[in-house]
């Protein structure tokens, strides 16, 4: 099979190259993706006691009249038009060539929030600077929501960082839209993908963008308090996710988060997006946050697997950049950002069209499992298409989602589902639409080691949700009919 060269091994090298009749000279590179190369700049019109340098993307014109052209426009368009906010890196110019494209932008050098969470551990157990930086973060893509613009691939690789890594800049606008709801399934990157964005389990033909975008905020303030990803798809078939489905509760049984971040998430990771919260209510709850961490003592009386992960994001403290004065440190704003609460204010049409109530009839679950269940009866299941293509770049904080806490048990047979506490069974009644639990006993099980040489077996948690689900669904269907 031939191995895919990236465009960017054709570029040439542009070190010493002149843009714009001479006013900037690129220096050296920065960095390389896929598609493009970027480069530090100078102004040469600057005064040389005090030179002032850019960022250049280097990227390949495409075809005049192609669709990469218009995704390339469009993505310069709706940059430019956010890029006043001073947390959103700022866009200048772009100048053209016959081959390439170059586009001038605010340098950042304090790398992404990727490498300031994986690399130099710059977060953890440092309430105020997780605190200072997703304020920031909140406010840029409030500012981009407020503008109509809706970023689709908000991940810590899209964050740049100062200097001194006090303050953040949102990037890279790819992928973004003005759609309020959009149809492009799996836009964006897996594991901060909405489940609605995925859309392999809602068989509704288009999500909101603004509250996808609010799902992903929730995977990266995950990022930056554990340094994991909470699951690797938000889909009944991830063993993380479904746990989380039962047990709303579950992140705090495996990430070493505090009491009041783990409310906060479940406010955001509701699967219903209509009652996720709204990004100024996430920002007064963010405020009020005394830790994101759980105390000395929580860990104590915690799991070997909230500890090994808490252990697994130890560093010492970080050592701040040198030449650390591009961005001073400001204080966090008090008040939230001057805008109605999204919470409390209508809701638009194109977006309420998505989320009817499920159908009338169907009682709640008692106790187990959560009733957020009865949610995926408003979304349904369908086949996803995919249209711009996924962005690149490393995949989670520490190269991987949370793997260690996953409970693996034994393939439940016919004789084993006789009896007990531990474990559900789903039976319907046509005639009510009445949901009845029954208690089974499961054998005892523990987690297989990393170096356990045969396969794991499968997983129980995957197989209830999914029989759950398609229960449910068929159920609803018969009530309606």
């Amino acid at each position: 099979m031939p191995r895919h060269v990236p465009v960017t091994d054709t570029f040439p090298d542009f070190a010493g190259h002149l843009l714009d009749n001479g006013r900037f000279k690129l220096i050296e590179p920065l960095g390389s993706g896929a598609y493009g190369k970027v480069y530090k700049a100078i102004d040469l019109t600057s005064p040389c006691e005090n030179p002032i340098y850019f960022a250049v993307k280097c990227l390949l014109r495409p075809r005049f009249g192609s669709r990469h052209e218009d995704f390339q426009l469009r993505e310069f368009t709706l940059h430019r038009l956010v890029s006043s906010h001073p947390n959103i890196i700022g866009f200048h110019k772009v100048l053209y060539d016959q081959t390439y494209v170059y586009v001038v932008l605010d340098l950042c050098l304090g790398g992404d929030l990727f490498a300031a969470i994986t690399e130099r551990k710059a977060l953890r157990q440092n309430n105020e600077l997780i605190k200072s930086i997703f304020i920031q973060l909140l406010d840029a893509v409030h500012h981009c929501h407020e503008n109509g613009v809706y970023h689709r691939d908000l991940k810590p690789e899209n964050i740049l960082c100062s200097k001194d890594g006090r303050r953040v800049y949102l990037a890279d606008f790819g992928l973004s839209t003005q759609n309020k709801v959009s149809e492009d399934f799996g836009c964006g990157s897996s594991y901060y993908m909405s489940p609605e964005c995925i859309g392999k389990e809602f068989k509704h033909g288009r999500y909101s963008t603004r509250h996808s975008d609010i799902w992903s905020l929730g995977v990266i303030l995950t990022n930056m308090i554990a340094g994991r990803n909470p699951w690797r798809y938000a889909m009944t078939t991830d063993d993380c996710f479904s746990a989380f489905l039962y047990n709303r509760d579950f992140l705090r049984t495996v990430l070493p988060i505090s009491d009041q971040a783990n409310l906060i998430l479940k406010r955001i990771f509701h699967l219903n997006p209509l009652n996720r919260i709204s990004i100024p209510d996430l920002r007064r709850e963010i405020l009020d946050v005394d830790t994101f961490f759980m105390s000395e003592d929580e860990l104590h009386r915690s799991s070997d697997v909230v500890r090994a992960a808490a252990a697994n994001y130890a560093a010492p403290p970080v050592t701040p950049l040198e030449d650390a004065h591009e961005c001073p440190k400001t204080p966090i704003a008090s008040e939230p950002v001057a805008s109605k609460s999204l919470s409390s204010a209508p809701r638009d049409s194109e977006e309420v069209y998505l989320y009817a109530r499920p159908t009338e009839g169907l009682q709640p679950l008692p106790d187990h499992p959560h009733n957020s269940l009865l949610d995926v009866l408003a979304v349904g299941s369908s086949s996803t298409s995919t249209s711009e293509p996924e962005s690149a770049g490393p995949i989670t904080p520490e190269s991987r989602p949370v793997n260690e806490p996953l409970v693996e048990v034994p393939e439940l047979s016919s004789d084993v589902l006789g009896g007990g506490s531990n474990a559900i069974t789903f039976n319907t009644v046509r005639a009510t639409a009445k949901i009845e639990l029954k208690s089974v006993q499961l054998p005892r099980h523990r987690a297989p080691s990393d170096t356990a040489s045969r396969p794991p077996p499968r997983r129980v948690g995957k197989q209830l949700f999914r029989k759950a689900v398609q229960r449910l669904k068929a159920l609803s269907e018969s009530v309606s009919s």
